[in-house]
Protein backbone atom coordinates (compact mmCIF):
# COMPACT_ATOMS: atom_id res chain seq x y z
CA UNK A 1 0.00 0.00 0.00
CA UNK A 2 1.27 3.48 -0.87
CA UNK A 3 2.49 5.69 1.97
CA UNK A 4 -0.02 8.20 3.31
CA UNK A 5 0.85 11.46 4.97
CA UNK A 6 0.42 11.66 8.72
CA UNK A 7 -2.47 14.11 8.55
CA UNK A 8 -4.39 11.65 6.35
CA UNK A 9 -3.41 8.49 8.24
CA UNK A 10 -4.31 9.86 11.66
CA UNK A 11 -7.36 11.94 10.73
CA UNK A 12 -9.84 11.82 13.70
CA UNK A 13 -12.93 9.66 13.25
CA UNK A 14 -14.82 10.77 16.37
CA UNK A 15 -15.44 14.17 17.94
CA UNK A 16 -13.51 13.15 21.04
CA UNK A 17 -10.35 12.50 19.04
CA UNK A 18 -10.15 16.04 17.75
CA UNK A 19 -7.61 18.48 19.15
CA UNK A 20 -9.36 21.53 20.54
CA UNK A 21 -12.63 23.00 19.18
CA UNK A 22 -14.57 21.80 22.24
CA UNK A 23 -17.06 24.65 21.81
CA UNK A 24 -18.09 23.15 18.47
CA UNK A 25 -17.89 19.40 19.08
CA UNK A 26 -19.99 19.66 22.24
CA UNK A 27 -22.85 21.39 20.38
CA UNK A 28 -22.76 18.93 17.51
CA UNK A 29 -22.76 15.88 19.81
CA UNK A 30 -25.76 17.25 21.70
CA UNK A 31 -27.66 17.88 18.47
CA UNK A 32 -26.98 14.35 17.24
CA UNK A 33 -27.94 12.81 20.58
CA UNK A 34 -31.19 14.77 20.84
CA UNK A 35 -32.07 14.60 17.13
CA UNK A 36 -32.15 18.37 16.70
CA UNK A 37 -30.20 18.61 13.47
CA UNK A 38 -30.06 21.73 11.33
CA UNK A 39 -30.58 21.55 7.60
CA UNK A 40 -27.41 23.62 6.89
CA UNK A 41 -24.14 24.25 8.71
CA UNK A 42 -21.40 26.79 7.99
CA UNK A 43 -17.89 25.98 9.27
CA UNK A 44 -15.51 28.99 9.26
CA UNK A 45 -11.86 29.09 10.25
CA UNK A 46 -8.26 29.23 9.05
CA UNK A 47 -6.51 26.32 7.38
CA UNK A 48 -5.84 23.13 9.30
CA UNK A 49 -8.26 23.79 12.16
CA UNK A 50 -10.53 20.78 11.48
CA UNK A 51 -13.42 22.05 9.33
CA UNK A 52 -13.48 19.21 6.81
CA UNK A 53 -12.72 16.59 9.47
CA UNK A 54 -15.63 17.81 11.60
CA UNK A 55 -17.93 17.74 8.57
CA UNK A 56 -17.04 14.10 7.86
CA UNK A 57 -17.51 13.05 11.48
CA UNK A 58 -20.88 14.81 11.58
CA UNK A 59 -21.93 13.05 8.36
CA UNK A 60 -21.12 9.67 9.96
CA UNK A 61 -22.74 10.58 13.30
CA UNK A 62 -26.13 11.56 11.84
CA UNK A 63 -26.20 8.34 9.78
CA UNK A 64 -24.92 6.00 12.52
CA UNK A 65 -27.33 3.24 13.50
CA UNK A 66 -26.09 3.11 17.10
CA UNK A 67 -24.69 6.53 18.07
CA UNK A 68 -22.91 6.71 21.41
CA UNK A 69 -23.62 10.03 23.16
CA UNK A 70 -23.65 11.81 19.82
CA UNK A 71 -20.52 10.02 18.59
CA UNK A 72 -20.50 7.56 15.67
CA UNK A 73 -19.99 3.98 16.85
CA UNK A 74 -17.65 3.17 13.92
CA UNK A 75 -18.88 -0.42 14.05
CA UNK A 76 -22.25 -0.39 12.32
CA UNK A 77 -22.77 -0.87 8.62
CA UNK A 78 -23.57 2.81 8.00
CA UNK A 79 -20.35 3.94 9.72
CA UNK A 80 -18.29 1.54 7.63
CA UNK A 81 -20.08 2.65 4.49
CA UNK A 82 -19.67 6.35 5.27
CA UNK A 83 -15.95 5.84 5.90
CA UNK A 84 -15.32 5.05 2.22
CA UNK A 85 -16.71 6.25 -1.07
CA UNK A 86 -20.46 6.60 -0.74
CA UNK A 87 -23.07 8.06 -3.06
CA UNK A 88 -24.98 9.58 -0.14
CA UNK A 89 -22.04 11.66 1.21
CA UNK A 90 -20.94 14.03 -1.56
CA UNK A 91 -17.92 16.30 -1.19
CA UNK A 92 -17.58 19.18 -3.63
CA UNK A 93 -14.61 21.50 -4.04
CA UNK A 94 -16.13 24.85 -4.88
CA UNK A 95 -12.76 26.17 -6.05
CA UNK A 96 -13.01 23.99 -9.17
CA UNK A 97 -16.81 23.55 -9.32
CA UNK A 98 -18.01 27.11 -8.89
CA UNK A 99 -20.33 27.66 -11.83
CA UNK A 100 -24.09 27.83 -11.76
CA UNK A 101 -24.28 24.57 -13.77
CA UNK A 102 -22.43 22.71 -11.00
CA UNK A 103 -24.86 24.04 -8.39
CA UNK A 104 -27.88 23.10 -10.51
CA UNK A 105 -26.54 19.55 -10.81
CA UNK A 106 -26.12 19.45 -7.02
CA UNK A 107 -29.70 20.65 -6.53
CA UNK A 108 -31.04 17.98 -8.86
CA UNK A 109 -29.19 15.28 -6.87
CA UNK A 110 -30.68 16.62 -3.64
CA UNK A 111 -34.17 15.76 -4.84
CA UNK A 112 -33.47 12.02 -4.72
CA UNK A 113 -33.73 10.00 -1.53
CA UNK A 114 -30.52 8.50 -0.09
CA UNK A 115 -29.57 5.09 -1.44
CA UNK A 116 -28.07 3.49 1.69
CA UNK A 117 -27.85 6.00 4.54
CA UNK A 118 -30.49 7.94 6.47
CA UNK A 119 -29.39 11.37 5.21
CA UNK A 120 -27.81 12.62 2.04
CA UNK A 121 -25.01 15.00 3.07
CA UNK A 122 -23.46 17.61 0.77
CA UNK A 123 -20.09 18.94 1.96
CA UNK A 124 -19.07 22.03 -0.06
CA UNK A 125 -15.47 23.02 0.70
CA UNK A 126 -14.15 26.54 -0.02
CA UNK A 127 -17.72 27.65 -0.61
CA UNK A 128 -16.69 31.31 -0.89
CA UNK A 129 -15.30 30.48 -4.38
CA UNK A 130 -18.80 30.03 -5.85
CA UNK A 131 -19.90 32.64 -8.35
CA UNK A 132 -22.68 35.11 -7.65
CA UNK A 133 -25.13 33.29 -9.91
CA UNK A 134 -24.23 29.97 -8.25
CA UNK A 135 -25.05 31.45 -4.83
CA UNK A 136 -28.37 32.70 -6.15
CA UNK A 137 -29.22 29.27 -7.53
CA UNK A 138 -28.41 27.66 -4.17
CA UNK A 139 -30.46 30.05 -2.04
CA UNK A 140 -33.92 28.45 -2.22
CA UNK A 141 -32.71 24.88 -1.84
CA UNK A 142 -30.42 25.85 1.03
CA UNK A 143 -33.29 27.53 2.88
CA UNK A 144 -35.85 24.71 2.47
CA UNK A 145 -34.06 21.52 1.42
CA UNK A 146 -35.76 18.09 1.42
CA UNK A 147 -35.96 16.47 4.84
CA UNK A 148 -33.33 13.88 3.96
CA UNK A 149 -30.66 16.46 2.93
CA UNK A 150 -28.07 18.21 5.10
CA UNK A 151 -25.70 20.88 3.72
CA UNK A 152 -22.31 21.48 5.34
CA UNK A 153 -20.42 24.50 3.95
CA UNK A 154 -16.77 25.11 4.83
CA UNK A 155 -14.77 28.27 4.14
CA UNK A 156 -11.65 30.13 5.20
CA UNK A 157 -13.08 33.51 4.17
CA UNK A 158 -16.62 33.90 5.46
CA UNK A 159 -16.61 37.63 4.73
CA UNK A 160 -16.91 36.80 1.02
CA UNK A 161 -20.18 34.93 1.48
CA UNK A 162 -23.48 36.75 0.81
CA UNK A 163 -25.45 37.56 3.94
CA UNK A 164 -28.38 35.63 2.50
CA UNK A 165 -26.31 32.43 2.57
CA UNK A 166 -24.96 32.97 6.08
CA UNK A 167 -28.44 33.67 7.47
CA UNK A 168 -29.69 30.27 6.26
CA UNK A 169 -26.99 28.30 8.13
CA UNK A 170 -25.85 27.59 11.66
CA UNK A 171 -22.43 29.19 11.80
CA UNK A 172 -19.50 27.69 13.74
CA UNK A 173 -16.14 29.53 13.97
CA UNK A 174 -13.10 27.28 14.38
CA UNK A 175 -10.31 28.71 16.52
CA UNK A 176 -6.61 28.41 15.84
CA UNK A 177 -5.14 25.54 17.82
CA UNK A 178 -2.81 26.37 20.68
CA UNK A 179 0.77 25.09 20.96
CA UNK A 180 -0.09 22.62 23.80
CA UNK A 181 -3.00 21.21 21.77
CA UNK A 182 -0.81 20.66 18.72
CA UNK A 183 1.99 19.18 20.80
CA UNK A 184 -0.40 16.79 22.53
CA UNK A 185 -1.77 15.46 19.24
CA UNK A 186 1.72 15.08 17.77
CA UNK A 187 2.80 13.08 20.81
CA UNK A 188 -0.23 10.83 20.32
CA UNK A 189 0.77 10.25 16.69
CA UNK A 190 4.43 9.60 17.57
CA UNK A 191 3.39 7.03 20.13
CA UNK A 192 1.11 5.32 17.65
CA UNK A 193 3.80 5.43 14.96
CA UNK A 194 6.60 4.19 17.22
CA UNK A 195 8.74 7.35 16.85
CA UNK A 196 10.27 9.77 19.35
CA UNK A 197 10.82 13.51 19.51
CA UNK A 198 12.27 16.03 21.92
CA UNK A 199 9.70 18.33 23.54
CA UNK A 200 11.66 21.38 22.37
CA UNK A 201 11.55 20.10 18.80
CA UNK A 202 7.79 19.55 18.96
CA UNK A 203 7.35 23.01 20.44
CA UNK A 204 9.25 24.58 17.54
CA UNK A 205 7.06 22.69 15.06
CA UNK A 206 3.88 23.73 16.88
CA UNK A 207 4.89 27.39 16.91
CA UNK A 208 5.82 27.29 13.21
CA UNK A 209 2.42 25.74 12.35
CA UNK A 210 0.69 28.96 13.46
CA UNK A 211 -2.41 27.21 14.81
CA UNK A 212 -2.92 24.74 11.95
CA UNK A 213 -2.79 21.03 12.71
CA UNK A 214 -2.28 20.00 9.10
CA UNK A 215 0.79 22.25 8.81
CA UNK A 216 2.18 20.80 12.04
CA UNK A 217 1.72 17.20 10.90
CA UNK A 218 3.28 17.94 7.53
CA UNK A 219 6.37 19.38 9.25
CA UNK A 220 6.48 16.42 11.64
CA UNK A 221 6.30 14.03 8.70
CA UNK A 222 9.22 15.83 7.07
CA UNK A 223 11.27 15.78 10.28
CA UNK A 224 10.65 12.06 10.81
CA UNK A 225 11.95 11.36 7.31
CA UNK A 226 15.07 13.44 8.03
CA UNK A 227 15.79 12.13 11.54
CA UNK A 228 14.96 8.43 11.02
CA UNK A 229 12.49 8.15 13.85
CA UNK A 230 13.90 10.61 16.44
CA UNK A 231 13.24 14.33 16.13
CA UNK A 232 15.59 16.78 17.86
CA UNK A 233 15.34 20.54 18.22
CA UNK A 234 18.48 21.08 16.12
CA UNK A 235 17.09 19.00 13.28
CA UNK A 236 13.84 20.96 13.30
CA UNK A 237 15.74 24.25 13.19
CA UNK A 238 17.79 23.01 10.23
CA UNK A 239 14.70 21.92 8.32
CA UNK A 240 12.78 25.13 9.01
CA UNK A 241 15.83 27.34 8.34
CA UNK A 242 15.61 29.17 11.65
CA UNK A 243 18.28 30.03 14.22
CA UNK A 244 18.37 28.58 17.69
CA UNK A 245 17.11 30.60 20.64
CA UNK A 246 20.60 31.32 22.05
CA UNK A 247 21.60 33.01 18.80
CA UNK A 248 18.45 35.14 18.85
CA UNK A 249 19.14 36.24 22.42
CA UNK A 250 22.74 37.17 21.51
CA UNK A 251 21.64 39.02 18.37
CA UNK A 252 18.98 40.97 20.23
CA UNK A 253 21.49 41.93 22.93
CA UNK A 254 23.91 43.30 20.33
CA UNK A 255 21.20 45.35 18.65
CA UNK A 256 19.78 46.78 21.88
CA UNK A 257 23.22 47.70 23.28
CA UNK A 258 24.32 49.49 20.10
CA UNK A 259 26.87 46.89 18.91
CA UNK A 260 26.46 47.39 15.17
CA UNK A 261 29.62 45.46 14.29
CA UNK A 262 28.51 42.41 16.26
CA UNK A 263 25.06 42.54 14.65
CA UNK A 264 26.54 42.55 11.13
CA UNK A 265 28.82 39.65 12.00
CA UNK A 266 25.80 37.73 13.31
CA UNK A 267 23.97 38.32 10.03
CA UNK A 268 27.02 37.06 8.14
CA UNK A 269 26.80 33.83 10.16
CA UNK A 270 23.14 33.48 9.20
CA UNK A 271 24.04 33.80 5.52
CA UNK A 272 26.95 31.34 5.81
CA UNK A 273 24.63 28.72 7.29
CA UNK A 274 22.30 29.11 4.32
CA UNK A 275 19.35 30.43 6.34
CA UNK A 276 16.58 32.45 4.75
CA UNK A 277 17.15 36.10 5.70
CA UNK A 278 13.43 36.90 5.48
CA UNK A 279 12.69 34.08 7.94
CA UNK A 280 15.52 35.31 10.16
CA UNK A 281 14.12 38.86 10.18
CA UNK A 282 10.72 37.48 11.16
CA UNK A 283 12.25 35.38 13.95
CA UNK A 284 14.16 38.37 15.28
CA UNK A 285 11.02 40.54 15.17
CA UNK A 286 9.17 37.80 17.06
CA UNK A 287 11.93 37.76 19.67
CA UNK A 288 11.57 41.53 20.14
CA UNK A 289 7.83 41.01 20.56
CA UNK A 290 8.50 38.44 23.26
CA UNK A 291 10.77 40.92 25.07
CA UNK A 292 8.12 43.62 24.82
CA UNK A 293 5.41 41.33 26.24
CA UNK A 294 7.74 40.12 28.98
CA UNK A 295 8.44 43.72 29.98
CA UNK A 296 4.78 44.71 29.90
CA UNK A 297 3.11 41.57 31.29
CA UNK A 298 5.79 39.86 33.34
CA UNK A 299 5.40 36.07 33.35
CA UNK A 300 3.37 35.34 30.20
CA UNK A 301 4.63 31.89 29.22
CA UNK A 302 1.14 30.84 28.09
CA UNK A 303 0.84 33.85 25.83
CA UNK A 304 4.27 33.26 24.28
CA UNK A 305 3.91 29.45 24.21
CA UNK A 306 7.33 28.90 25.75
CA UNK A 307 8.86 27.10 28.69
CA UNK A 308 9.42 28.73 32.08
CA UNK A 309 13.19 28.70 31.53
CA UNK A 310 12.84 30.61 28.31
CA UNK A 311 10.33 32.95 29.91
CA UNK A 312 12.87 33.74 32.63
CA UNK A 313 15.46 34.58 29.97
CA UNK A 314 12.98 36.89 28.23
CA UNK A 315 12.28 38.72 31.48
CA UNK A 316 15.97 39.00 32.32
CA UNK A 317 16.89 40.47 28.94
CA UNK A 318 13.85 42.76 28.76
CA UNK A 319 14.61 44.25 32.19
CA UNK A 320 17.94 45.60 30.93
CA UNK A 321 16.55 47.65 28.05
CA UNK A 322 13.90 50.41 27.84
CA UNK A 323 10.62 49.94 26.00
CA UNK A 324 11.48 52.56 23.38
CA UNK A 325 14.57 50.65 22.20
CA UNK A 326 12.74 47.31 21.97
CA UNK A 327 9.72 48.83 20.21
CA UNK A 328 11.91 50.68 17.70
CA UNK A 329 13.80 47.49 16.85
CA UNK A 330 10.57 45.52 16.47
CA UNK A 331 9.01 48.10 14.13
CA UNK A 332 12.11 48.29 11.94
CA UNK A 333 12.30 44.50 11.57
CA UNK A 334 8.59 44.16 10.78
CA UNK A 335 8.82 46.85 8.12
CA UNK A 336 11.81 45.31 6.33
CA UNK A 337 10.32 41.82 5.87
CA UNK A 338 7.98 42.80 3.05
CA UNK A 339 10.58 44.99 1.32
CA UNK A 340 13.15 42.18 1.25
CA UNK A 341 10.93 40.12 -1.06
CA UNK A 342 11.16 42.71 -3.83
CA UNK A 343 14.61 44.18 -3.22
CA UNK A 344 17.39 42.89 -5.52
CA UNK A 345 19.85 42.67 -2.61
CA UNK A 346 17.91 41.65 0.53
CA UNK A 347 21.12 41.24 2.56
CA UNK A 348 22.09 44.85 1.95
CA UNK A 349 18.64 46.03 3.00
CA UNK A 350 18.70 43.94 6.18
CA UNK A 351 22.22 45.17 7.03
CA UNK A 352 21.02 48.75 6.74
CA UNK A 353 18.15 48.08 9.12
CA UNK A 354 20.38 46.33 11.65
CA UNK A 355 22.81 49.27 11.71
CA UNK A 356 19.90 51.69 12.08
CA UNK A 357 18.58 49.69 15.03
CA UNK A 358 21.97 49.45 16.71
CA UNK A 359 22.85 53.10 16.16
CA UNK A 360 19.70 55.19 15.56
CA UNK A 361 21.71 58.40 15.12
CA UNK A 362 20.97 59.48 11.57
CA UNK A 363 17.28 58.58 11.62
CA UNK A 364 15.28 61.76 12.28
CA UNK A 365 11.97 60.06 13.02
CA UNK A 366 10.17 60.32 16.33
CA UNK A 367 10.71 56.63 17.08
CA UNK A 368 14.43 56.93 16.41
CA UNK A 369 14.65 59.98 18.65
CA UNK A 370 12.94 58.10 21.47
CA UNK A 371 15.33 55.18 20.93
CA UNK A 372 18.37 57.47 21.11
CA UNK A 373 17.13 59.05 24.31
CA UNK A 374 16.50 55.63 25.80
CA UNK A 375 20.01 54.51 24.82
CA UNK A 376 21.56 57.58 26.45
CA UNK A 377 19.53 57.03 29.59
CA UNK A 378 20.69 53.43 29.72
CA UNK A 379 24.35 54.46 29.39
CA UNK A 380 23.89 57.10 32.08
CA UNK A 381 22.33 54.50 34.35
CA UNK A 382 25.32 52.19 33.87
CA UNK A 383 27.79 54.99 34.61
CA UNK A 384 25.84 55.95 37.70
CA UNK A 385 25.83 52.38 38.98
CA UNK A 386 29.61 52.21 38.45
CA UNK A 387 30.13 55.45 40.34
CA UNK A 388 31.53 57.29 37.30
CA UNK A 389 30.28 60.86 36.85
CA UNK A 390 28.54 61.39 33.54
CA UNK A 391 30.49 64.64 32.92
CA UNK A 392 33.18 66.59 34.82
CA UNK A 393 31.77 69.20 37.11
CA UNK A 394 32.00 72.63 35.54
CA UNK A 395 33.93 75.32 37.42
CA UNK A 396 31.64 77.93 38.90
CA UNK A 397 31.48 81.01 36.74
CA UNK A 398 32.82 84.23 38.18
CA UNK A 399 30.04 86.35 39.48
CA UNK A 400 29.45 89.41 37.35
CA UNK A 401 29.77 92.73 39.16
CA UNK A 402 26.44 93.97 40.32
CA UNK A 403 25.15 96.82 38.22
CA UNK A 404 22.79 99.33 39.77
CA UNK A 405 19.35 99.19 38.24
CA UNK A 406 17.25 102.31 38.24
CA UNK A 407 13.54 102.64 38.05
CA UNK A 408 13.59 104.45 34.73
CA UNK A 409 15.14 101.40 33.04
CA UNK A 410 11.78 99.61 33.40
CA UNK A 411 9.63 102.49 32.16
CA UNK A 412 8.10 102.07 28.67
CA UNK A 413 9.30 104.02 25.69
CA UNK A 414 6.95 106.89 24.69
CA UNK A 415 5.00 106.52 21.44
CA UNK A 416 6.18 108.37 18.32
CA UNK A 417 5.13 111.97 17.81
CA UNK A 418 3.13 111.50 14.60
CA UNK A 419 -0.44 110.50 15.25
CA UNK A 420 0.17 110.61 18.97
CA UNK A 421 -2.57 109.78 21.41
CA UNK A 422 -2.47 110.38 25.17
CA UNK A 423 -1.11 107.44 27.14
CA UNK A 424 -4.58 106.63 28.51
CA UNK A 425 -6.03 106.18 24.98
CA UNK A 426 -3.06 104.69 23.22
CA UNK A 427 -3.52 101.11 22.01
CA UNK A 428 -0.77 99.37 20.05
CA UNK A 429 -1.73 97.70 16.74
CA UNK A 430 -2.99 94.16 17.00
CA UNK A 431 -0.32 91.51 16.50
CA UNK A 432 -0.41 87.73 16.68
CA UNK A 433 -0.08 86.64 20.25
CA UNK A 434 3.33 85.03 20.81
CA UNK A 435 3.59 81.66 22.46
CA UNK A 436 3.48 82.07 26.26
CA UNK A 437 6.91 81.89 27.80
CA UNK A 438 7.77 81.98 31.48
CA UNK A 439 8.52 85.51 32.58
CA UNK A 440 11.90 86.02 34.23
CA UNK A 441 11.91 87.08 37.82
CA UNK A 442 12.02 90.91 38.01
CA UNK A 443 15.34 92.35 38.87
CA UNK A 444 15.56 94.23 42.12
CA UNK A 445 15.16 97.93 41.66
CA UNK A 446 17.71 99.97 43.44
CA UNK A 447 17.14 103.52 44.28
CA UNK A 448 19.45 106.03 42.69
CA UNK A 449 22.09 107.01 45.18
CA UNK A 450 21.69 110.61 46.21
CA UNK A 451 23.95 112.96 44.38
CA UNK A 452 26.82 114.25 46.47
CA UNK A 453 26.21 117.66 47.87
CA UNK A 454 27.95 120.26 45.72
CA UNK A 455 30.74 122.19 47.23
CA UNK A 456 29.86 125.61 48.42
CA UNK A 457 30.37 128.07 45.65
CA UNK A 458 29.54 131.67 45.17
CA UNK A 459 26.24 132.41 43.53
CA UNK A 460 26.33 132.32 39.77
CA UNK A 461 26.24 135.71 38.18
CA UNK A 462 23.01 136.86 36.61
CA UNK A 463 22.59 138.55 33.26
CA UNK A 464 23.57 137.82 29.65
CA UNK A 465 26.67 135.84 30.64
CA UNK A 466 24.60 133.54 32.86
CA UNK A 467 22.02 133.02 30.10
CA UNK A 468 24.73 132.08 27.60
CA UNK A 469 26.25 129.57 30.05
CA UNK A 470 22.79 128.09 30.79
CA UNK A 471 21.98 127.76 27.10
CA UNK A 472 25.30 126.02 26.42
CA UNK A 473 24.70 123.59 29.27
CA UNK A 474 21.17 122.86 28.02
CA UNK A 475 22.51 122.11 24.53
CA UNK A 476 24.99 119.66 26.07
CA UNK A 477 22.16 117.99 27.96
CA UNK A 478 20.10 117.66 24.77
CA UNK A 479 23.11 116.33 22.89
CA UNK A 480 23.62 113.59 25.49
CA UNK A 481 19.90 112.77 25.55
CA UNK A 482 19.91 112.39 21.76
CA UNK A 483 22.47 109.62 22.15
CA UNK A 484 20.32 107.90 24.78
CA UNK A 485 16.85 108.44 23.30
CA UNK A 486 16.26 110.49 20.19
CA UNK A 487 12.50 110.61 20.80
CA UNK A 488 12.94 112.33 24.15
CA UNK A 489 15.40 114.73 22.55
CA UNK A 490 12.87 115.63 19.90
CA UNK A 491 10.10 116.20 22.39
CA UNK A 492 12.35 118.38 24.57
CA UNK A 493 13.95 120.42 21.81
CA UNK A 494 11.59 123.35 22.11
CA UNK A 495 12.81 125.54 24.93
CA UNK A 496 15.80 127.68 25.70
CA UNK A 497 17.74 127.81 28.94
CA UNK A 498 17.51 131.31 30.40
CA UNK A 499 19.41 131.09 33.65
CA UNK A 500 21.85 128.89 35.58
CA UNK A 501 22.43 129.06 39.30
CA UNK A 502 24.28 126.81 41.70
CA UNK A 503 21.23 124.56 42.25
CA UNK A 504 18.95 124.85 39.18
CA UNK A 505 18.85 125.23 35.42
CA UNK A 506 15.88 127.22 34.17
CA UNK A 507 14.43 126.30 30.78
CA UNK A 508 11.54 128.28 29.31
CA UNK A 509 8.84 127.01 27.00
CA UNK A 510 5.83 128.57 25.30
CA UNK A 511 2.24 127.21 25.57
CA UNK A 512 2.35 126.77 21.79
CA UNK A 513 4.45 123.73 22.53
CA UNK A 514 1.94 122.25 24.94
CA UNK A 515 1.27 119.38 22.49
CA UNK A 516 4.90 118.42 22.71
CA UNK A 517 4.92 118.85 26.43
CA UNK A 518 2.28 116.16 26.74
CA UNK A 519 4.86 113.76 25.39
CA UNK A 520 7.11 114.49 28.34
CA UNK A 521 6.24 111.68 30.70
CA UNK A 522 7.92 110.87 33.99
CA UNK A 523 10.60 108.82 32.30
CA UNK A 524 11.50 111.64 29.90
CA UNK A 525 11.92 114.12 32.73
CA UNK A 526 14.01 111.61 34.65
CA UNK A 527 16.29 111.06 31.65
CA UNK A 528 16.75 114.80 31.18
CA UNK A 529 17.53 115.25 34.87
CA UNK A 530 19.91 112.27 34.77
CA UNK A 531 21.97 113.71 31.92
CA UNK A 532 22.04 117.08 33.68
CA UNK A 533 23.36 115.37 36.83
CA UNK A 534 26.23 113.91 34.84
CA UNK A 535 27.25 117.36 33.65
CA UNK A 536 26.39 119.42 36.73
CA UNK A 537 25.82 117.30 39.85
CA UNK A 538 23.29 118.80 42.23
CA UNK A 539 21.68 121.11 39.65
CA UNK A 540 17.90 120.69 39.37
CA UNK A 541 16.03 121.16 36.08
CA UNK A 542 13.33 123.87 36.18
CA UNK A 543 10.83 124.36 33.34
CA UNK A 544 9.37 127.85 33.12
CA UNK A 545 6.30 128.92 31.17
CA UNK A 546 6.80 131.80 28.76
CA UNK A 547 4.54 134.71 28.09
CA UNK A 548 1.19 133.29 27.02
CA UNK A 549 -2.37 132.77 28.19
CA UNK A 550 -2.25 129.02 27.51
CA UNK A 551 -3.65 126.54 30.02
CA UNK A 552 -1.01 124.14 31.34
CA UNK A 553 -3.04 122.60 34.17
CA UNK A 554 -2.96 119.22 32.39
CA UNK A 555 0.83 119.32 32.51
CA UNK A 556 0.79 119.85 36.25
CA UNK A 557 -1.60 116.92 36.67
CA UNK A 558 0.53 114.76 34.42
CA UNK A 559 3.99 115.36 35.90
CA UNK A 560 3.14 116.44 39.47
CA UNK A 561 6.38 116.91 41.40
CA UNK A 562 8.45 115.94 38.38
CA UNK A 563 7.68 119.25 36.70
CA UNK A 564 7.90 122.74 38.10
CA UNK A 565 6.23 125.56 36.22
CA UNK A 566 6.79 129.13 37.32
Amino acid sequence: MAYQALYRTYRPERFGQMAGQKHITTILKNQVREGQLSHAYLFCGSRGTGKTTTARILAKAINCLHPEEGEPCLGCENCRTAAGQNADIIEIDAASNNSVENVRELISQAQFAPLQLRYRVFIIDEVHMLSGSAFNALLKTLEEPPEHVVFILATTEPQKLPATIISRCQRFDFHRLTVPEIMGYMQYILKADGAQAEPDGLRIIARAADGGMRDALSLLDQCLSFCHGRVTAGDVESILGIMDESFLFDMAEKLLTGDGRGALMGLDEVVRQGRDMTVFAGELAGHMRSLLLAKACGDCADMLSCTQDRMARYQQQAAKHPNARILYAMEQLMGVQNDMRYYPSPRMLLETVLVRIAQPVEDQGTEALAARIALLEEKLKVLTEQGIPAAPAAAPAAAAPAQPVYEEDYLPEPPPEEGYLPEEAYEPPAAPAPAPVPEPAPKPIEERPPAPAPAAAPAAPQGPASANEADALWKQVLSQVQKVNALIHKSAAFGQATALTEDQLTVSFAPAYAGKMKMLNARSVAVLQGELDKLKPGVRLLLREGESDGDVADLVGLFKDKLTIT
